[in-house]
Order: C-alpha cells, then structure tokens, then sequence
C-alpha cells in the first residue's frame, strides 16, 4: 500500500538531518509543561506516544527563548529553553521521541510580544500590573479591544533589549542541541514578536530595526546568524512564517518571497509555511470552515524562490489529498498536526492502507481551546490525548459483565466500543431510527462530524456489540435484561423559547432538523409531511448542505433565535450558502463558547455585512412579517425575515429512569448531553472514561 503513497513515505533531507518520510508533526502547544516551563513525564509520553505512530518528525510545541525580557506568556504552562536547568528535562523528551522511532525537532520563540496572555511567567504575580507585554513599536495584539480580550497595552522595546533577545535565543538554541534534539524551527508567525517585527502593520519602529524590509527582517536575520553560532554550520535550522498575516497594510507575499530569499542566503535549511495571525481570518490552525490544503497556493509561492526544503500542513490531514501535494512539487514535506492528536497511528495506518481505521480530526480546535482555557491539551474525538499515561491502553477488564447502554450519540457509542474492547457484554439500543445522536445534525455544518460518526458505527460494527435500534430503554427492559450496568446516554432537550409564534411553518428547529433526518413527520405544511417516510433513507447531512443552497426550506433572509456556538454556526453556514442572516441574542456577548479561529471568521462575516447581529435583544413574538424584538432599551421593533431558526443550547432531557434505576442496578452512570450539556469533546471523554473503569 505504500506504493499508493510512495512520495509520503519517501526518505527526505532537512539540511544534513535523514527522515525515513515525509510526514512531520509539526509543533502545537501541549500546555502539559510544569509550572515553571519545565518537561513533565506527561509531556515526555504525549510526544513518545505521537512518535511512535510512525512520522518521520516531530516537533515540540514553541518553546520561550528570552523570557529574561519578555516575561508574559501566550499560554499557560509553556516549555522554556532559556537557562541551562531546563536541558535534564529537554533531554528526556528528545530521547522519548527518539525511541518512538521518529527525529526530534523544537520550535524556539523570542516571545509572544503583543499577542502574550495576561500573567507573567512568575506564579502568584498575575496582578503584577507593571509587568506588560513587549513589541517592536507599542501596537497592540489582533483582538486587544475584544470583549473578554485578556491582551494587554504592550510597551515598545529598547534596542539593548532587543540585542539581549538575540543573545538569549542563541543560548537557548544551544541548550536544545546539548539536550540531545536534531532540529531547530524559528517561530516567527502568528502575529508572535518576530512577526510583529516583520510586519509593517505592527513595526513602526525608525531605528535599524523597522522602516525598510531589511531593517524589518533584521531582528529575524540577527536570531538566526546567534542560534547558528551556537549550533553550528551543520545543525539543521527552519523558519516558520506567515506568508500573509492578513493585516491592513501589513506582511504579504512579495515581502515572503524576499525573506525566503533572504534565509536560504543565511545558510537556514528549511522553511514552514504559516498564514495570518492569531485573530485574523486566516489562522494558522485553520477550522472546519476552510478547506483541505489551504495553504498550498502559500506554499508554492515559496517554492518558486528558494531550493531548499518547503514544509506545509493546513488541512492535509486527509492522505491522499498529501499524496497529490508531494507528488505535484507543491511542497517537499506534510505537517499532519491535529490529525496526530485525534490518531496518534495516522501515519502507520497510512502506510498500511486502513485508512478507514483513522479516527477523524473534526478540525474543531478544541484542542487549542483547552490551552485558552488553561487546561492542558484535550481532543474532541480522542479522549486519551493528553492522558496517555493513564489512558492510552485500553485494557481488559478482569470481570467480564453485561453492559446495557441506552442512547447511540457520541457518549454512548464510545461507551459501547470501549466497553467491548475491554471484552464486556455489550448491548447499546437507540430508540430512534439511526445512530449518531447530535452528530446527525452537526454534521450539517461540519462534515468531518459524520466522517466521526461513521468511524465509531463502524469500529462498533466490527466488535461484538449488541445493536438495537428503535429500542428504548426502560425500567422494564432493565428488568428483563438484568445487567451489571446500566449507562445512560440519553442525550439532551432542546430549548425552546415560549413565545408567540413559535409552532409557525417558517420557523425551524434544531429538533425540526433532526427529526426529519429520523423520518419523523413535522407540521411544517403537506410538503414536509409527505417527505417523513422517504427522509430517513435520503436525507443525510451532505443533503441538508446542498438544500440550504435553495430556498427550500431556508428562505433567503434568516433570524437566528441564539447567538452562542450553535447560532454562530448556523449563521456562518447559511452565510456561506448565499443567505442574509441576523442573530438575536439575549445577552451582551455573541459565541462566548466559540473557538478564536471560527470567531475570526464570522467577525469577518459580520464587516462584510453578510451577518448582522441584536446583542441584549430578545424576541417577543413570532409574525409573518419575521421576528418582533426588545432591546435593552426595552423598545420594541420588527425585525423582517422570511425564515427564523431556533438555534439554542441543550438542557439534560427530563427523564425519571435514572431515579427508577437507582437502587435495580449494581453500576448506573448518567453521561454526555443527558448530564449536562458541553460539547461533542465532553460527551466522549464521559463515554471512554466510564466504560475504561466498568
């Protein structure tokens, strides 16, 4: 199989350093580092673990080089390499990634400059005023004005201090070669300090250190020429940068051709595409909203100046759309990121060809959510990311019992597989006609949702898993069945706002939606209930997609009742297909839930006046000319609409099983949305979690 994948699983040169392919993992923030940004044995085994699945490379997440000067961080518990009491631990994570059978890269930043969080690298001293972030010429970061921006006015350096940020990142680049790692990657994208001195958007500056592109790319040229000191002429250095940082007047192509022109002069081996910066529509870890290989047309812009190696992720997660890009000369190497987060085996089930084994990245970036929220790294599909040491083998259980599970959503069907793994008695039953739960309907707006869905039905499939559908799970059946244990799965209720109109034909639900992809009727006019019979068998998520395109059943001017996660999301999707949308929201802050990246987008939406948006407004009354509302002011005005969604949170569904089961059982668990309602992550690390400890 490897012959289908020949050009991925190429031996490649970075400068002097052999890689057995060309599959890198390239560096994101684990936030799974002491408090004083040293390696934890957490860390050393989330990397063996991503290691031994088969890539050629990985790189560590950025490592903070000069926090001598810039003492913010822009994530919680990140690795520093500034001092020579960080090389015992660095040591043990390079050997970590070297007997998982892959090099081991790191990535070293001078600091996060304007981008930095609020809290200093010193515990205890988070309301330690004084203590702000550095920049080139005082320009804030992307997003300082938001509402709930933690980034602070940032003070200009000095040019002492900037000499003293180059000293420190060689230093640092010569602990990392002491330790024991095999390459070096400068960060310098992200809107980050060495960005911010490139760009014309954030460098101001009218010493040798701003005003013309050389002077602009001197603080960059003048880290390499130290780390390259330290190092040496044969130690493989790479470049990560954006070649767009989507700024007004800031970083764009020409200037990237220039610089990488620039660095392969300066003896660099290698450079990483990147684009935008933190806050802006094109992110470096871009959602599901973009496509697959997004940065390609970036990457070739590169290729077309320099000779040495281009490496490029953005996506490329699917392998064949990998294959194509080597083999057509688009890039030299893949950076395979999240994907290695949701399946550590990517690479070695690739080069296998069971691609349908590969658990899907979901593209959600909930992973980086939960540095945002500073916990460390977490996955949305797999719930061992982070926690291989507890987690990463699932072993069998030493009593084998009958499991019954009741709801075939996401917690449910990773309770069912996981408990089947360990070698229990699995029965699962879905009172509805499919499985998948929520799924079903996210997959409307995130088709990577019904890719994961599918995995888990058909891994499920493969186990011995009693499978019953249309089977409700009652006190009677348990009664019959007489498990050991008994997981409630049962999902949540949708929230429906008690207002005047609400049951009107041009109103839908997230209920309406998922009904009708069940088969069951709605009283939406003959129309829909002449469709209940033929629904189940053809209306899948990639239908409802194309139908959104139409004015069928969507018309072309929408009313979001919602504007957190689940509003947000159907504005950006209906947005996307044509439709003039507005979210009505009750409190004061749109997508308080959302992930940064996937904000930046409808931010980017809403300028473009394709969504508008009623904070603090509520809807009084459903009409046929649209929505009638209440704004803060309490006036009241009427908002026109040919279609209004109901696009609310969950709330646990109101059930008495649990209560009647309470005391019938020998182990009852209640999980996922019918717990509380959270998100997909939640509801399949309450599924794997529970069946692992049956």
């Amino acid at each position: 199989m490897k012959g289908e994948f020949a050009r991925l699983f190429e031996p490649g040169r970075i400068g002097t350093l052999e890689l057995k392919n060309r599959i890198v993992m390239p560096p994101m923030g684990a936030r799974c580092y002491g408090l004083w940004g040293e390696v934890t044995d957490t860390v050393i085994e989330w990397f063996r673990r991503r290691a031994a699945g088969g890539c050629g490379l990985v790189i560590t997440g950025v490592a903070y080089g000069a926090t001598a000067i810039d003492a913010l961080r822009s994530s919680h518990n990140a690795l520093r390499v500034d001092d020579s009491a960080y090389i015992s631990g660095l040591s043990a994570m390079a050997e970590a990634i070297h007997d998982g059978g892959a090099k081991a890269g790191i990535q070293i930043s001078p600091g996060a400059g304007a981008q930095a969080e609020s809290g200093p690298w010193l515990p205890g001293h988070q309301a330690d005023h004084a203590i702000v972030p550095v920049s080139p010429s005082g320009v804030p970061g992307v997003g300082h004005s938001l509402p709930g921006s933690t980034l602070k006015q940032p003070r200009a350096l000095t040019t002492a201090e900037i000499r003293k940020i180059i000293e420190l990142c060689g230093m640092s680049a010569g602990n990392v070669k002491t330790a024991g790692f095999d390459l070096i990657e400068i960060h310098a994208h992200g809107g980050y300090l060495i960005a911010q001195f490139l760009s014309p958007y954030f460098n101001k500056r009218t010493d040798e250190y701003g005003g013309s592109l050389d002077n602009r790319c001197r603080f960059l040229m003048e880290i390499v020429a130290a780390m390259r000191q330290a190092v040496g002429p044969d130690f493989p250095l790479t470049v990560k940068f954006s070649i767009d940082d989507a700024l007004p007047g800031g970083w764009d192509t020409a200037q990237s051709q220039a610089l990488a022109r620039k660095l392969e002069a300066a003896g660099i081996n290698g450079i990483v595409i990147s684009s935008g910066a933190h806050g802006t529509r094109m992110p470096a870890s871009p959602t599901y909203v973009y496509p697959g290989g997004i940065f390609l047309p970036l990457a070739q812009t590169i290729k077309e100046v320099v000779g040495i190696p281009v490496l490029v992720g953005g996506k490329l997660n699917d392998p064949h759309l990998a294959e194509k890009s080597l083999r057509e000369g688009k890039a030299d190497f893949i950076c395979v990121g999240r994907a290695l987060i949701a399946d550590p085996d990517w690479p070695r089930k690739v080069a296998r060809g069971q691609i349908d084994e590969i658990r899907p990245c979901l593209s959600c970036n909930e992973c980086r959510q939960a540095g945002h929220r500073g916990q460390p790294i977490r996955c949305a599909v797999n719930a061992a990311a982070g926690r291989e040491r507890r987690y990463d083998v699932i072993p069998p259980a030493l009593v084998k019992k009958k499991v019954l599970i009741a709801g075939g959503g996401p917690a449910g069907l990773e309770a069912a597989r996981v408990a089947a793994l360990r070698g229990h008695h699995v029965i699962l039953c879905e009172k509805r006609e499919r499985l998948g739960g929520l799924m079903l309907l996210g997959g409307v707006h995130n088709e990577e949702i019904t890719a994961f869905s599918e995995w888990l039905v058909r891994e499920i499939r493969k186990l011995p898993v009693e499978i019953r559908i249309k089977t409700e799970v009652t006190s009677a059946l348990v009664e019959k069945e007489k498990p050991d244990a008994v997981i409630l799965a049962i999902g949540g209720s949708f929230v429906t706002p008690d207002v005047p109109g609400i049951n009107r034909d041009n109103v839908f639900s997230s209920k309406d939606m998922l009904a009708m992809m069940h088969g069951e009727s709605l009283n939406k006019g003959i129309l829909f209930r002449a469709m209940a019979p033929f629904a189940k068998h053809v209306v899948t998520p990639s239908v409802v997609r194309r139908l959104l395109s139409s004015e069928f059943p969507i018309k072309k001017s929408v009313a979001i009742i919602g504007g957190q996660f689940p509003g947000c999301s159907t504005a950006l999707l209906l947005a996307e297909k044509g439709k003039r949308v507005t979210i009505i929201e009750e409190s004061d802050l749109l997508g308080r839930d959302m992930e940064a990246n996937t904000m930046a987008v409808l931010k980017a939406e809403i300028k473009a006046g394709n969504v508008k948006v009623l904070t603090s407004t509520r809807v009084s009354e459903i009409i046929d000319a649209g929505v009638v509302v209440i704004d803060a002011k309490g006036d009241k005005t009427v908002h026109e609409a040919e279609t209004v969604i109901v696009a609310l949170d969950l709330a646990p569904t109101a059930s008495t099983l649990a209560a009647e089961l309470a005391d019938r059982v020998k182990e009852l668990y209640v999980i996922g949305d019918a717990n509380a309602f959270l998100r997909i992550r939640n509801a399949i690390a309450e599924g794997f979690v529970t069946a692992w400890n049956l």
